[in-house]
């Protein structure tokens, strides 16, 4: 996954014009002239998109087929700026999310209120992807904040299939109650008493000291109400939510080393490469 508060590197020094039989470079300050500043970076530097971070310094020996080249190199780190994306995608991408878990508090009986908030946040979120891939340059690999778009997608598109699944489960009640209601039901039955066995029965039952015991079987049914579909809901989508923001913030901070704690930090001139 590339970073999505990605750094730029601007490297700037190569010479080829002498070799080191000629000519060897050397950084002011570095090695000689102590003191001396090699690079100096107006401080009042603003760019719309990107922040200065910090520039770094080098002096190598290229040897190519024609000669060794003495080379002074000069890198400067820039960091995207993070507010315009914090305002206009991430913060509004999270609160659509939280916008579809409002239906899991709505009454399940009222379902065009329930569609209609499920079927705004996925267009809303689909017209957040679009207009995000629209601002930002196109490149083959996935970005830290398709990432998190395409979370905050499926998390409403479940929560649309959520009422799915409790209008079906409320149908699926619902007619097993009345099929239930039909097999208890039965006409009374219109029957001679039978006064003969009616005597034998209680002359059976009085001489022995047995009792007729009439045992009552209900049915053991394994039964998922609609309503605890939606009660699953309001704990299991807040919880996902949260414990991915916790996931993607940590590894993109750490990732672009942005962690507020992490003071103890080299710099990233050591990152460079040498050649």
């Amino acid at each position: 996954m590339q970073k999505f508060f990605k750094k730029k590197t601007c490297p700037r020094g190569r010479a080829y014009g002498y070799s080191t039989v000629n000519i060897v470079y050397e950084w002011c300050g570095i090695g000689t002239k102590p003191g001396c500043m090699p690079v100096k970076v107006d401080d009042k530097i603003e760019l719309p998109s990107y922040n200065f971070s910090e520039h770094c310094i080098n002096s190598t020996i290229a040897k190519l087929s024609s000669g060794s080249y003495s080379r002074l190199k000069v890198w400067f780190l820039f960091d995207r700026e993070s507010g315009f994306y914090m305002l206009q995608i991430f913060v509004p991408a999270a609160l659509v999310v939280g916008i579809s878990w409002v239906s899991f508090w709505i009454n399940r009986d009222s379902a065009p209120s329930r569609t209609i908030i499920g079927v705004m946040t996925v267009l809303t979120e689909t017209h957040l992807m679009t207009g995000t891939n629209r601002r930002l340059p196109p490149v083959a690999y996935i970005k830290a904040v398709d990432v998190y778009l395409g979370f905050c997608y499926l998390l409403v598109v479940f929560a649309l299939i959520e009422y799915a699944c409790v209008a079906y489960t409320k149908k699926k009640n619902e007619d097993r109650r009345r099929r239930q209601k039909k097999s208890d039901f039965k006409p009374p039955s219109l029957q001679t008493p039978d006064l003969l066995q009616d005597a034998r029965l209680a002359e059976c039952t009085c001489n022995t000291q047995q009792s007729i015991v009439a045992i009552v079987k209900r049915p053991s049914k394994f039964c998922i109400k609609h309503s605890h579909i939606d009660i699953a809901a309001r704990i299991i989508f807040p919880g996902t939510f949260l414990i991915f923001n916790l996931i993607f913030w940590l590894i993109l901070l750490t990732k672009t080393n942005r962690m507020p704690y992490n003071v103890i930090q080299g710099s990233r001139c050591n990152l460079m490469p040498a050649e």
